[in-house]
């Protein structure tokens, strides 16, 4: 984990963590940035999700 472009989100949200101080507004700025790409299509998609669970859980 050398170079930048090699670390992983955990990895990169812990790089603003130092000593006793947490910069704590560049940290959950990072965090909504990297749940947005998530959460954004899956709002879309909640309905046909919710219609795909149950009409698999019904039987026969």
């Amino acid at each position: 984990m050398n170079s930048d472009s090699n670390k992983t989100v955990p990895t990169t949200l812990n790089g603003f963590i130092s000593g006793f101080n947490v910069d704590r507004g560049s940290m959950s700025a990072a965090a909504v940035l990297t749940i947005l790409p998530t959460m954004v299509p899956s709002a879309f998609a909640s309905r046909h999700l919710v219609q795909g669970l149950t009409s698999g859980a019904v039987k026969g």
